[in-house]
């Protein structure tokens, strides 16, 4: 099984510069090794929240119980 990595704001940023400059995520995906599935959920994200970062989270959802 693969190890799974995060990306860093530094790549996900230079990234999302290659494919703003009208390279092609496959061409990006080539040049960094990084697999095409990775660069395209990375910049549909981006053009859903101008945003790369990843929400932070414990783990679990919150639980409110009202008495």
């Amino acid at each position: 099984m693969a190890q799974r990595k995060h990306l860093d704001n530094f790549l996900c940023g230079r990234i999302i510069g290659r494919l703003e400059c009208g390279r092609t995520q496959l061409e990006v995906s080539e040049e960094l090794g990084i697999t095409q599935s990775v660069i395209s959920r990375l910049w549909q994200r981006f053009q859903e929240n101008d945003n790369v970062s990843r929400c932070y989270s414990t783990g679990h959802p919150l639980s409110y119980n009202a008495k």
